[in-house]
């Protein structure tokens, strides 16, 4: 049953109702729901190294405040982690295994006992990335990379409104504002529109390629195109990650579902 749920909420069909998979990119993966019921998922990211996942959360149970989550995504195994202020992003360093989280205060590392350790940094945070260096976007909308404790602004956004951004494998940064999306090549100030879409998350995979969640589906760039091409009907995602096989992990409603690819497709006879 929560199969045919999860599908449903994903807006994903299968010809052949005995197949509980889905198509990405032409393969075929199974699907595995690894935890359900989280209130309000806004950020997901997978520590490649162990293949366990953090992701924020809404706690509704006393005064609203937003959590940092722990997954393990081989036994469903969830915690909470203390000792942050409303956290509000993620971002992970797998190549040196450093876990970055920020939150309404600042920035915080969590060490290696899941504790969260603050570091110099007090800007209310709204969205990270990693890419050979931390990027934040702080409430005034304001692209930094944080490095060696300081923070300076990104020099390509500087004066530019930034909700969330990725690097890509192509020297290009990503990023939306307002939900439309736009790209600019490192070191210059010009900037080219992808508005035709409206991305719900954006996110890269292990090879830095760049993917968009939106209310059609799941697209990827095409950098010799300069566009994205569609490569599964799953719609409205909150967040996608990918773990060290490069396989998706998402949120879709209040689920987590891992997809594993599969040697063997799916056929209707």
């Amino acid at each position: 049953m929560k199969i045919l749920i999860i599908l449903t909420i994903a807006a994903v069909a299968s010809a052949d109702k005995r197949c509980h998979g889905i198509d990405v990119a032409n393969r075929y993966y199974n699907l595995y729901i690894i935890k359900d019921g989280i209130n309000n998922i806004h950020d997901l990211v997978l520590n490649r190294n162990d293949n366990t996942a953090f992701f924020t959360f809404d706690d509704l149970s006393k005064t609203p405040r937003r959590l940092l989550g722990h997954l393990n995504t081989e036994t469903g195994t969830a915690t909470v982690i203390q000792g942050l202020q409303n956290a509000t992003a993620i971002a992970i360093d797998n190549f040196n295994g450093k876990i970055y989280v920020g939150g309404s205060d600042g920035l915080y590392k969590i060490n290696e006992k899941n504790k969260a350790e603050k570091l110099p940094i007090q800007d209310d945070i709204k969205s990270m990335h990693f890419k050979d260096n931390l990027y934040f976007i702080n409430r005034r909308r304001e692209a930094y990379k944080f490095e060696d404790g300081f923070a300076t602004l990104v020099p390509e956004l500087r004066g530019v409104e930034v909700d969330s951004l990725v690097f890509d494998d192509d020297n290009n940064i990503f990023f939306t504002q307002n939900s439309k999306l736009f790209r600019i090549k490192l070191d210059t100030r010009a900037i080219n529109t992808h508005e035709s879409y409206l991305a719900n998350a954006i996110a890269t995979d292990s090879y830095s390629k760049v993917y968009i969640c939106t209310s059609n589906g799941l697209f990827v760039y095409n950098k010799y195109k300069y566009v994205f091409d569609k490569i599964a009907n799953l719609n409205n995602l909150k967040a996608i990650t990918f773990n060290k096989k490069n396989e998706p992990v998402y949120a879709a409603a209040d689920y987590i579902v891992k997809l594993s690819l599969s040697e063997i497709g799916c056929f209707e006879d």
